[in-house]
């Protein structure tokens, strides 16, 4: 039951009808018999300063950071990850006696999910990241992070995939990084040594599930691990691919999941089990 000792946690973004977090979170602090409660707040961009003065104001104990405000939060926190720092992007924020820091847990999901469910080792591989977004950012750190050898940035724009490669080889010096425009013969050619794709993008998403994917089916093989992080559908027109050329693949449930197991941690301190979110989520997904 709600009450005036209730800790209020919540997803900030707009919009927001989509998503699944509510739903995950909300069961799991029944299931823990915590007492808290997860709102969604959808805020448009005129209201975001009033917002976090607001959240400041009632005293949350934590939120989720969704579309479009990751990168816009970061003036309102008092501190942030050194990890979410160098993404320049948050996505959950704790709050600890009046003192806002921001992390961004997506790195650890996508770390964690290739790790678990792909039983895949980064360290030493040679990766191929398509996008250079946010979730690129997140994914990208995440690899390198991990001991990636050699990490290819393969992008529409190849200015916006220079700039993460630049700043990337500052940071990870032993690693080979580099930018890649897409559909070229070095790109082509990369292609036959990669051992892990990650799909940062869009393509194949709902409602637009029956788009090609960016890469040729026929570079897919046997010794590869292909990440969609797209998760509706639940097997894209990549995973489809990676399947029929034999390789292993995952879409981007998992990282859902465990950077919001992550965030759960981080605000009740409670280590979560995953099987009762994957779940609740591939119900909600059929």
């Amino acid at each position: 039951m709600v009450d005036i000792n209730t800790g209020i946690l919540g997803l900030v973004g707009y919009p927001l009808g989509h998503s699944l977090s509510p739903l995950l979170h909300n069961a799991t602090i029944e299931k823990e018999k915590l007492n808290y409660i997860y709102l969604p707040f959808p805020v448009e961009e005129k209201k975001f300063a009033a917002a976090m003065e607001g959240f400041r104001a009632i005293n949350v104990r934590g939120l989720n950071i969704t579309i479009p405000y990751k990168e816009a939060v970061i003036p309102f926190l008092d501190k942030v990850d050194p990890l979410a720092a160098r993404i320049g992007a948050v996505n959950t924020i704790v709050n600890e006696e009046g003192v806002f820091t921001g992390y961004n847990t997506d790195i650890m999901g996508i770390v964690r999910m290739i790790r678990e469910d792909g039983n895949f080792s980064i360290r030493g591989k040679k990766v191929m990241l398509l996008g250079a977004g946010g979730a690129a950012r997140a994914a990208g750190i995440g690899v390198l992070e991990e001991g990636a050898a050699s990490l290819s940035v393969v992008n529409r724009s190849l200015a916006r995939a220079e700039k993460l490669a630049e700043e990337w080889k500052g940071y990870y010096p032993a690693a080979e990084i580099e930018a890649l425009p897409l559909e070229n013969r070095i790109f082509r050619e990369n292609l036959k040594e990669v051992e892990l794709i990650i799909d940062s993008t869009s393509v194949g998403m709902a409602p637009h599930a029956d788009v090609a994917p960016l890469i040729p089916a026929e570079f897919l093989h046997e010794k590869m691990l292909v990440v969609d992080l797209v998760y509706n559908p639940l097997e894209t027109c990549l995973m489809q691919a990676a399947r029929a050329g034999g390789a292993k693949s995952l879409n981007g449930l998992g990282m859902l999941i465990y950077q919001g197991i992550e965030a759960f941690r981080l605000w009740t301190g409670r280590e979560i089990e995953p099987v009762s979110w994957w779940k609740l989520t591939q119900n909600m997904l059929k």
